[in-house]
């Protein structure tokens, strides 16, 4: 059973039984914790943006898009990549993509560690500590940055949707969005939202799109001029 650290991966790979042995070699590494599987590229991209894996197992030869083709993509997504491959030709390609390693089939469990550890190593390794303070006329809150969805703007103040419920700041979003430019980003004039808590871009009507975040119900809007930023932050196009 993973404990509360474990790192997360997911496994590519078109051929069951690969990817099954995969699974038996992570068995027992309480380290990391298997939490998707995947039989082709298409998949795997939306398993990386629903589950935000810290690592990737990923196969070369797949039908549809290759290994290579969805490592491309995801060059900026924060999710490292292993390729398991039966062919040794594509080793200097898979580099290209800042790959943090190559394994050969049939991959030994010792390379597989190896590979892992280097990941892990890879990962930040402090606690976001950072905090707002809001205050109101019965009390003075801090909230967890960590905890915040998305920040709107409602009338004169910023309403912080977070785990705990919502609270009206009176930061705005300007200022947020300077102080946090690695946790926040803009999607409309009216709203930030929390980088790493963006798991789709949803069609609401015609060309209006809204933003479905983790762990947050409301869905806000996207404006035209921050459309594409969103799109590249997912998919790296």
């Amino acid at each position: 059973m993973p404990d509360a650290d474990s790192l997360r991966l997911i496994i590519v790979d078109d051929e069951p039984l690969a990817r099954q042995r995969l699974q038996q070699l992570l068995s027992d590494v309480s380290e990391w914790e298997c939490i998707g599987q995947a039989g082709n590229a298409e998949t795997a991209r939306q398993l990386v943006i629903s589950l935000r894996p810290d690592a990737i197992l990923l196969d070369i030869n797949m039908p549809g898009d290759s290994g290579l083709i969805l490592a491309q993509e995801l060059q900026e997504s924060g999710t490292s990549i292993i390729f398991t491959t039966a062919h040794q030709e594509y080793a200097l390609d898979a580099f290209e993509f800042q790959a943090v390693d190559y394994l050969l089939k049939p991959v030994r469990r010792s390379r597989l560690l190896r590979a892992l550890n280097k990941v892990a190593a890879l990962r930040p390794q402090l606690t976001d500590n950072r905090h707002l303070t809001v205050r109101n006329s019965q009390q003075i809150e801090k909230i967890a940055l960590s905890t915040i969805s998305c920040c709107l703007a409602e009338d004169k103040y910023v309403r912080l949707i977070h785990d705990g419920g919502s609270a009206l700041s009176d930061h705005s979003l300007a200022q947020l969005e300077q102080d946090f430019p690695d946790y926040f980003i803009r999607i409309h004039r009216n709203a930030l939202v929390a980088r790493e808590r963006i798991l789709s871009l949803v069609r609401h009507s015609g060309n209006q799109w809204q933003v479905r975040l983790n762990g947050c119900q409301a869905q806000p809007e996207i404006s035209r001029r921050h459309l594409e930023n969103l799109r590249k932050l997912l998919f790296n196009k």
